[in-house]
């Protein structure tokens, strides 16, 4: 065979695996086509992703979404579709919070009981102005043979006047009940009556107690040490607010071995503090409500260095002035914190301002050594925007001071500039100078101008902003997909 036969034979070879090739190729496209659309009707098939998801995953966003909502949310859900339904229905953990607000409260209640079946419940009782007192007892009485599976009692009720505060059956019904399982109580009552089943015999593993708007008088309590009528062995959180009435409280006399969290806004609670000893202490909101109690100076002087082991302050004022006395009293009975939370609408200036006689330091907050981060929530604007801002702002020369320290992450929130838009600006580019900024809601009434020349792009003028503001807005925006 010669050389042209044998060229022409090769390419009659490659011409059919070509073919052949081609062939396969169409088989294959034609194979692929068939699987995606069986894919798409098996997709279609199952339905929704949501419901092929686990019941476990389920139920947990069912819980998030009915978490502080109406009790009819959950009828809402239920109709959504049967498998939903079933999952509401056959989970006893829907049916654990039962609410007595009401005269059809009683059915509702026995439906969640039933649903139940034994796990802990978690029980809220609402007394308004027109419910009566006898429906509420009736649907305690049902309850109450149930007491050792409460884990959680709140108590909200409206007085019908000053003069007739919450109905005191409410209490009387739980008074002498034992709650083994009962590990947070949360009471809004309004009255002066002390609860009587807050023992640590009635509640001996009682955790969170939260008792608010009460008019408390301790004399009213039979002559007995304050720590015979709340579990103080066992609370790791404790929210007091309302009046607590002079009373014979003896310094360091109640101990709370593991408390961790306080919150207290009394209309006079010097004798308290003085009286609690907190040795696990973490975290401490305080309000001070009123100029008719103590001045700060008063009920934190004799303390320092008491409670050293918060890491936390929460501090607010709602009335009157802050003087440098109060706040060297403040920070010297709370000096190891790390984070500081200020909400006033009244000048906070004494803490950082310079004042002579304070142990060598420049000014009360440097006591504060191992500050970490700072936050302003609804301050004063004036606090901010004093005239010449670099120069005699109380709080940008105290961080100047302390440029050696750890840098300080500074929070402002929730602040209104009306008129002093352009100081802001220059204050955001000194404060940032010195430590980290954070702004959350922070509402400036801006003097802008929009033009737009000839052959030129739309522009904005912001007259009052600096350069710095400027290009870091410049940068989130430009983060925005």
């Amino acid at each position: 065979m010669d050389e042209l036969a044998m060229v022409r034979a090769e390419l009659a070879r490659l011409e059919e695996d070509e073919r052949r090739l081609v062939r396969q190729l169409s088989d294959i496209r034609a194979a692929a086509s068939a699987q995606r659309k069986r894919i798409e009707e098996l997709i279609q098939t199952r339905g929704p992703l949501i419901h092929r998801l686990p019941v476990e995953i389920l139920s947990s966003i069912f819980h998030l979404a009915l978490r502080r909502t109406n009790p009819s949310r959950k009828d809402i859900l239920a109709c959504v579709s049967r498998h939903w339904r079933n999952i509401i229905l056959d989970q006893p953990s829907f049916w654990s919070k039962i609410e007595i607000a009401s005269s059809r409260s009683l059915g509702r209640a026995k439906k969640h009981l039933k649903k139940s079946r034994e796990i802990p419940l978690d029980i809220t009782i609402r007394k308004g102005f027109l419910d009566s007192n006898d429906t509420i007892r009736e649907e305690l009485d049902f309850l109450v043979p149930f007491a050792n599976r409460w884990r959680s009692l709140s108590i909200f009720t409206r007085p019908d006047s000053v003069f007739r505060p919450a109905p005191r059956s409410i209490l009387d019904c739980i008074g002498a009940i034992n709650f083994p399982s009962l590990r947070c109580v949360k009471l809004d009552l309004g009255g002066d009556t002390f609860p009587t089943f807050l023992s640590s015999t009635n509640v001996p593993v009682l955790e969170h107690l939260e008792i608010r708007n009460f008019h408390l008088n301790l004399r009213s309590m039979s002559g007995t040490p304050f720590s015979e009528h709340i579990p103080v062995l066992t609370l790791v959180t404790l929210w007091l607010s309302g009046d607590m009435l002079p009373c014979s409280l003896q310094p360091d006399s109640v101990h709370f071995p593991v408390l961790e969290t306080l919150n207290v806004s009394l209309r006079d609670g010097a004798d308290f503090f003085k009286a609690i000893v907190t040795p696990k202490l973490k975290s401490i909101d305080y309000t001070h409500t009123t100029h008719f109690g103590s001045p700060l100076s008063a009920i934190f002087s004799s303390l320092e260095d008491k409670f050293s082991s918060v890491k936390q302050l929460s501090f607010t004022i709602n009335f009157g002035d802050l003087d440098s006395p109060d706040a060297r009293a403040l920070c010297r009975a709370f000096p190891n914190v790390h984070h500081v939370q200020f909400c006033s609408a009244f000048s906070l200036s004494p803490f950082f301002s310079p004042w002579e006689g304070i142990d060598g330091l420049r000014s009360p907050a440097c006591y504060w050594k191992s500050l970490e981060s700072v936050i302003f929530g609804g301050t004063d604007s004036e606090m901010w925007l004093e005239t010449l801002v670099g120069e005699i702002n109380a709080f940008v020369q105290w961080l100047v001071a302390r440029r050696d320290q750890r840098q300080l992450r500074v929070h402002i929130k929730s602040l209104h500039v009306l008129e002093e838009a352009e100081s802001f600006c220059m204050l955001y580019e000194r404060l940032r100078e010195h430590c980290v900024v954070e702004l959350d809601s922070i509402h400036l009434r801006l003097e802008s101008r929009l033009l737009r020349l000839a052959d030129s792009c739309l522009q904005l003028y912001l007259p009052t902003f600096t350069s710095v503001l400027t290009d870091d807005i410049g940068v989130v925006l430009g983060n925005i997909d």
